[in-house]
């Protein structure tokens, strides 16, 4: 796929002048025109959705923008042919994945309630849909539950028979001075800890989709509770904040609001300003 990748991104590359440059075919300007008005602007841009309107936000010119946009396929489409596997950790694809979804909850029109001139102040503004919201809470499920049921699967005797932790934190990458003292705690402790990693990870995340508040905010506490305890005790980069990150997913607005010190906004409704992370019923519940 690499090497198809790069024979298009090359051959455009060349045919880039001829076809859609200034004097070519069919001349990008007069699709991708940035001279008409931020209103006209805003509804192309609505139906023609291209990286090509980016260009007066850098500063350059449409066929300037072409080629920047073909050179750069080139590199990464030859970089991904010679390249090996760099990358392979289990937090690294989900960063790509919960990256991808983030797009979809937070588009670039977001920013147009706070940027009133330029590029942004045009692009289509659309609050997220509880859809979106929905794909990272079960993103977050998949891999709560998988990391859960991998450690049985795997038929590790340590999980089997809960002695896991007796050897985890002297043997984890990064270690932090925390671990020392994890380590020491007595042997019935750590077979608990075991055993609460099982329930956290293998039947709390069911509560991810519970049409009840309380069982919701429930799960939230438990999984972020998890996630300081293995930041306490181990270094694996960015991974746990990652993952506190997707457990925002399962509360709402007014959760977050009561965190911050702020009321309860009067309306419901989205206004295009506030945006519900679930229904105004879960509310209720």
């Amino acid at each position: 796929m690499s090497v198809i990748y790069l024979s298009a991104f090359s051959s455009l590359y060349v045919q880039l002048p001829g076809l859609y440059g200034d004097n070519g075919i069919l001349p990008a300007r007069a699709i991708i025109s940035l001279e008409d008005g931020a209103e006209v602007v805003k509804k192309k841009a609505e139906e023609i959705p291209t990286l090509l309107w980016l260009a007066p936000t850098l500063g350059i010119d449409v066929p300037l923008m072409m080629d920047l946009i073909a050179l750069l396929g080139i590199i990464i489409s030859f970089g991904s042919m010679i390249g090996q596997t760099f990358l392979w950790f289990q937090w690294d694809t989900l960063l790509l994945e919960i990256g991808f979804l983030a797009i979809l909850v937070a588009p670039l029109g977001f920013l147009q309630s706070s940027v009133k001139s330029g590029f942004f102040s045009y692009l289509p503004h659309r609050p997220h849909d509880i859809i979106s919201m929905w794909l990272v809470r079960w993103l977050l499920f998949r891999f709560m539950f998988a990391s859960g049921i991998v450690k049985l699967t795997s038929m590790c005797p340590t999980w089997w028979d809960l002695s896991a932790l007796n050897y985890h934190f002297e043997s984890q990458c990064i270690p932090t001075p925390l671990a020392w003292y994890a380590h020491h705690l007595p042997k019935w402790f750590l077979k608990s800890g075991v055993v609460a990693t099982f329930i956290i990870e293998i039947p709390i995340p069911f509560l991810f989709f519970a049409p009840v508040r309380s069982l919701r905010l429930f799960s939230f506490y438990s999984q972020i509770l998890f996630q300081i305890l293995i930041i306490l005790t181990g270094n694996f980069n960015f991974f746990n904040l990652l993952t506190i990150v997707m457990c925002l997913s399962l509360v709402d607005d007014d959760f977050l609001l009561s965190l911050v010190g702020r009321p309860t906004p009067a309306s419901k409704s989205t206004g295009g300003t506030a945006f519900r992370w679930t229904k105004n019923s879960d509310s209720s519940c």
